[in-house]
């Protein structure tokens, strides 16, 4: 998982079109994500609502890929 510092440095320096994955699991239970299981609820809450923020200012665009059962990748793309 990506920290909220890395994200935000991210973001402050991403040209336009620059795509970045901030989470690879299962966001809305991440215990149940196949891939490093966490039970860091509070963490990945906080990191999806910084991208979500982030596309609500209209800053990135928001991307999920599905990989397999609750394993997705989460995506941001600098506007």
């Amino acid at each position: 998982m990506m920290s909220l510092k890395a994200y935000s440095t991210w973001l402050n320096k991403a040209a336009p079109g620059n795509r970045i994955t901030y989470y690879r699991g299962y966001l809305c239970e991440p215990y149940l994500q196949p891939i490093s299981p966490t039970i860091d609820r509070e963490r990945v809450k906080k990191l999806g609502k910084v991208a979500y923020d982030s596309y609500n200012a209209n800053l990135v665009n928001l991307v999920q890929k599905k990989h397999a059962d609750f394993d997705y990748e989460y995506m941001a793309v600098r506007k």
